[in-house]
């Protein structure tokens, strides 16, 4: 599979995989208010499950880092975790097989740690053929330099950093597509306007 530069997010050739999102990783982030990540990772969640993204989640049970977030599971019903021990995602057979049958040529990733969790397998599935997208603030690790550190390693082998509005917006495309209140509603939760969102809706 060739590799993907600069190609548009759509939702036909999107997948998206948010990795570890657990409390006891969360609760000890330090390169971003962890409340704040929390809420950018649920924004991101009901939008892209409005946008139809095939999305994986995947959890390290056996870590002691506690169940992956219940909001994030509630939000996908129809997907059940992963449950792995193995710490590179992409080494998962069961992901492996769902990434390989998607067809979906970017992929996204979100995942705590950004060193770690997020790292290894965004560089392990660029190094597969795809492109991979790595979002920032959905993402977090234990301090700034530890972030920055492992950013410049992911960029140095061609993943793109971005934040989870630009996926979005990307991939929405255009605001008069019928998903486009819904998907700004699910954003206002995290902007905190979601008073002035839906009274300017009425006009």
């Amino acid at each position: 599979m060739a590799n993907i530069i600069n190609n548009k997010l759509t939702a036909d050739n999107s997948l998206v995989m948010l990795i570890d999102h657990q409390p006891g990783l969360l609760m000890n982030v330090k390169s971003m208010e962890p409340l704040a990540l929390k809420n950018n990772l649920l924004a991101f969640a009901n939008a892209i499950k409005m946008l139809n993204i095939p999305t994986i989640l995947t959890f390290q049970g056996l870590g002691g880092f506690g169940p992956i977030l219940p909001d994030l599971v509630r939000i996908f019903p129809e997907s059940k975790p992963v449950n792995r021990t193995i710490i590179n995602s992409w080494e998962e057979p069961v992901i492996r097989k769902q990434i390989e049958a998607s067809g979906k040529k970017n992929i996204i990733l979100a995942g705590v740690s950004v060193e770690v969790c997020l790292a290894f397998p965004a560089l392990s599935i660029q190094e597969a053929g795809y492109q991979v997208y790595a979002v920032m603030d959905i993402s977090g690790t234990w301090s700034k330099d530890i972030q920055d550190w492992a950013l410049t390693r992911m960029v140095h082998k061609g993943i793109i950093p971005v934040n989870f509005t630009a996926v979005l917006m990307e991939i929405l495309g255009d605001n008069a597509r019928p998903e486009a209140p819904a998907i700004y509603g699910a954003l206002s939760a995290s902007w905190g306007l979601p008073t002035f969102i839906a009274e300017y809706s009425k006009q």
